[in-house]
């Protein structure tokens, strides 16, 4: 049913002698996925037709697919088998991992809705460029700008701006209309849509304060403080996909990271 896959030997070149053989399985489920061999919510074989795929043992396929779920890759579903990765069918987790915002009364759930205030195609700033490793000055940059209402208090209130650079080349079709279709999880459209799973990213926080414009919008005065939060985020490829920018206002919210 599955095809057998033959490792890679030191002969090769492709892995150095000294990788551990969990390592060479893990590099391989991972180029099955980059490939889409195994696609996002895709079931993969259980340990032991796997262990028979990889010619290793079953331990060997465990340690491999333990690490994959750490990573970000796999998703162990109970009673089910293990999966790869998806934003929709695992939304809350995924959620979680990458909005680490918590209303401050535990009570409440932070909950958002967002309307989108600006979208267009421009060409990279030089900051844009040193922040996507962009040297392609004629690549095209596709900048949206979002706000996000809080529901808290029975009534609307903007507690974040959200500033998006994504590659075009990485979103082909993509427009105005298209982007205004989704719904809830924007990760979750970027891999339905466009077959783009966000693995990681890296988050920058800062204090700050709002500009005039942010301010009025907000129904404050100013100055008045904020997070402002810099996220570079990386498909499963390692590609540096979207540049994001998020500017918070915290007075009814925390960031919560677990370590």
């Amino acid at each position: 049913m599955f095809e057998k896959v033959v490792l890679p030997d030191e002969k090769s070149g492709f892995f150095p002698s000294r990788s551990p053989l969990f390592e060479q399985v893990k590099a391989s489920i991972i180029k099955k996925i980059q490939q889409g061999v195994w696609h996002h919510d895709d079931v993969l074989p259980n340990e032991i037709e796997l262990a028979k795929i990889f010619n290793v043992s079953q331990g060997t396929i465990r340690r491999a697919l333990k690490e994959l779920v750490q990573e970000g890759f796999l998703v162990r579903k109970q009673g089910k088998g293990t999966y790869v990765s998806s934003y929709e069918a695992e939304f809350d987790a995924f959620y979680s991992k990458f909005v680490p915002i918590k209303a401050d009364d535990p009570a409440q759930k932070w909950k958002t809705y967002v309307r989108m205030t600006d979208y267009e195609e421009i060409a990279p700033t030089p900051r844009v460029c040193h922040l996507m490793g962009i040297t392609d000055t004629t690549e095209v940059i596709i900048h949206i700008k979002r706000q996000h209402y809080s529901q808290l208090e029975n009534k609307d209130k903007v507690d974040c701006f959200d500033e998006l650079f994504l590659r075009k080349r990485f979103f082909p079709g993509l427009t105005r209309e298209r982007f205004l279709g989704q719904k809830n999880s924007l990760y979750a459209f970027y891999q339905r849509e466009f077959d783009i799973t966000i693995l990681h990213r890296r988050d920058i926080l800062k204090a700050a304060l709002l500009n005039a414009e942010q301010a009025k919008s907000a129904g404050v005065p100013v100055p008045y403080p904020a997070i402002i939060q810099q996220s570079q985020a990386f498909d499963i490829n390692d590609n540096l996909v979207e540049l994001r920018y998020l500017t918070t206002i915290t007075d009814y919210c925390h960031y919560e990271v677990l370590r």
